[in-house]
Order: structure tokens, then C-alpha cells, then sequence
């Protein structure tokens, strides 16, 4: 790659330009160029790659979005052997870093070692893709110097897993793409079959997939490398079984879930209208066989149940969810017509929470809801 694909005398040169970005590093170390690389993945708008140059030598590797994730899979264990927890935002993990070797948690040689790590792991991705957008700007902007590396003596023990990730970007191009399963059962299923984890592994899996975590917060709760999870994954997302999303700093909605069952939909418009203004999040299921499923698979806060369904009535429904151990305790509202000592005596046997007779007011729904939800009250 010759000089001419980066001008470093030209004022322009931190304007966004085309290149691949290991060429372009390369050029950039013959050049002996000091200064930050920014290359932004081609494939997602929302992550970009950072590299610091000193006279050609690698200063600092990094992402600029994603700090918290990112360092929680690659030291999370290690600082809470410390007893320290990660801030639930980290802006920049260079300067968390420095500030923890300021204090004398970390020595200068302890966060070197860290540094160098953090630098390996982030040159994988850079060198990985394919032509991407970057800008290239001469100031200096590191206030500690912990690191100075030639760049193929560091990349060496890593150009396997460069290799890897570069066959792996067609189906999942970053550690930060969420993964979406539709259908848990199928893949834990698929998983299963295989014999290679336990239950409490697929457990915490299910509880990331839920929470539609990145593959640096999955990989971090399952103990593997993201290049381990992403080879499981890439076959799945292949068969479509697995979306992978772009990565974006969403907020997880934790409103309280209230899963109501009722084959009558002007009902469930009217519930779900209700308790989606009252502040809860709400999932209506019309078939209580299917309902029983998705219920186990994603237990809710609340379960509201019409003793009315077809083929199985509302009081089964109920009395087979207090038989698992994912919703034994669980609060269950029955809602039906007749309120006498057969429906108390029914309501008793299944073992439900309560029940409100129809018809009923939107103020009297909400205030048994309350009732039941006392800690998850929407007030804020």
C-alpha cells in the first residue's frame, strides 16, 4: 500500500476516507505516523475501532462505544476478585484503567499486561474487516503511556483468530451484534442435542437471550471467548434460527410483565390498552396451550388468566402453572363470570393468587394488578 492512500502532511487528513483497514495500518507503521485511527465496522453504523500511534508503534487499541461491555468480558472476573464493580457506564476504558492504576489497584506492570490484552483482542476486529470508513487524526490524545508495541510482534500470537473473524463477517460481523432467537425451544433443542452444556449453562444463555445482550455480555456470563460463541452461534444464524442485530446502547424495558390469557379479542385490546397506559409491559396470548409454553420459557410478574378458554379452561391453565418450579410463584388473576362459592372454591383448588368478577372497570383491573404487584408499582 503505497503512502499516497493517507496524506499525513495534508490538513484535511482527519476528514473520513476509504481503506482497508490492515493495509492501511501497515502503512501508517512504515510510515512511522503518530496519532488516533478511527475505523468505523461497514457493517454496523453504531461500532468503531480506535488505534493510537506513537512513531509507527501501537500505543493503544480500543472501541469507542461499548467500554462497560467490552471491559467486563475482558477483566470483569478479575476485578470483582478485588471486590470492585464496573460503573454501569464507562466512557472511556482507557482512563477507568489508569484511574484503577492511580490508586495503586492495578500496578504499572498489572496494567500493561491488561492494556496489551485489551489491544490484542481490539486488533482482531480492526484487522478483520473488510474496507471500511475511517479518519485519521495527528493529535496525541493519551495522558499515560503504558504501552509500546511493534505491530507484528503483537499481532502474531492473534492472526489465527484474525482469520476466524474474517470468515465469521458474513454472518456475525462484531463481538457487539445482539443475538435475537424467536424460538428459544428449537435452538435449546439444537444445543441440547449436541451434549455440550449443562442446564444451568442453557439457563443463563436464555437469560442473556432474553435481555438482548451482546456477545460480549454473553460470552462474559458463560465464561467462553466471544470467537468460541460466535463459531457456536454462526451455523444458527445461517439457518435464520439466530438474528444477529446491530449494536446500539439501547434501554432494556423493565417494566413489569403481565401475561394475560383470552381467546376474546375485544378483551385483549381493552387489556392490553389498560395496562400498557398504566406503565406495564403486557403479552397477550389467545391459546392456552401455547400460552403454557411461552410462559414457562419467559415466566412474567403477573399472569392474567379468563377461566373461560377453550379446550382447557382457565382453572387448568392455572393449576398447571403452580405444578413448575418457573411459575409456582408467580401471582395468578383469574378473571370470570359469577362470583359464588363454586368459582371461590375452584379458585382456592388451582391455587390462584385471586379472581375478579366480570364485568369489571378498568380502575378495579388496575387495583387488583396493584395489589398483587406491590413492589413493582409504576411510579416513576
Amino acid at each position: 500500500m503505497s503512502s499516497s492512500v493517507l496524506s499525513l502532511s495534508s490538513p484535511s487528513n482527519s476528514q473520513i476516507q476509504q481503506a482497508i483497514p490492515a493495509k492501511l495500518l501497515y502503512a501508517l507503521v512504515q510510515q512511522k505516523a503518530s496519532g488516533k485511527l478511527v475505523v468505523q465496522n461497514p457493517f454496523d453504523e453504531f461500532v468503531y475501532w480506535q488505534v493510537y500511534l506513537g512513531d509507527g508503534r501501537i500505543h493503544l487499541a480500543n472501541s469507542a462505544n461499548g467500554c462497560t461491555e467490552r471491559l467486563n468480558y475482558l477483566i470483569g472476573g478479575t476485578l470483582r476478585q478485588k471486590g470492585i464493580e464496573l460503573p454501569s457506564r464507562i466512557a472511556d476504558d482507557y482512563l477507568f484503567l489508569s484511574d484503577l492504576w492511580k490508586r495503586d489497584i492495578f500496578s504499572f506492570q498489572q496494567t500493561r499486561s491488561i492494556l496489551t490484552q485489551a489491544t490484542q483482542e481490539a486488533l482482531v476486529q480492526v484487522l478483520s474487516l473488510p474496507k471500511a470508513s475511517y479518519r485519521f487524526n495527528q493529535e496525541k490524545e493519551l495522558s499515560e503511556l503504558f504501552l509500546n508495541l511493534d505491530l507484528e510482534r503483537t499481532i502474531n500470537p492473534i492472526k489465527h483468530k484474525i482469520r476466524y473473524w474474517w470468515e465469521l463477517r458474513s454472518y456475525i460481523n462484531s463481538p457487539f451484534q445482539r443475538p435475537l432467537v424467536e424460538n428459544w425451544l428449537t435452538l435449546r433443542q439444537n444445543l441440547a442435542k449436541n451434549n455440550l452444556h449443562g442446564q444451568h449453562w442453557l439457563k443463563r444463555l436464555h437469560h442473556c437471550l432474553e435481555n438482548l445482550n451482546c456477545l460480549y455480555e454473553i460470552a462474559s456470563q458463560l465464561e467462553i471467548s466471544t470467537l468460541e460463541l460466535a463459531l457456536m452461534f454462526q451455523p444458527m444464524v445461517k439457518t435464520g434460527e439466530i438474528k444477529m442485530l446491530p449494536y446500539q446502547e439501547i434501554q432494556m424495558d423493565d417494566r413489569p410483565l403481565v401475561a394475560y390469557v383470552d381467546h376474546r379479542e375485544a378483551h385483549q385490546r381493552m387489556m392490553g390498552y389498560s395496562l400498557e397506559k398504566a406503565g406495564y409491559r403486557t403479552s397477550v396470548l389467545d391459546d392456552p396451550f401455547r400460552a403454557l409454553t411461552v410462559l414457562l420459557n419467559s415466566p412474567p410478574n403477573l399472569i392474567i388468566i379468563n377461566t373461560d378458554l377453550p379446550d382447557m379452561n382457565g382453572y387448568q391453565l392455572c393449576s398447571f402453572c403452580r405444578k413448575s418450579n418457573q411459575l409456582k410463584d408467580v401471582p395468578i388473576l383469574l378473571l370470570g363470570k359469577g362470583d359464588n362459592l363454586i368459582t371461590n372454591i375452584r379458585t382456592k383448588f388451582c391455587q390462584a393468587s385471586g379472581y375478579l368478577n366480570e364485568p369489571f372497570t378498568p380502575q378495579e383491573l388496575l387495583g387488583r394488578v396493584e395489589e398483587m404487584l406491590p413492589a413493582n408499582k409504576v411510579g416513576s
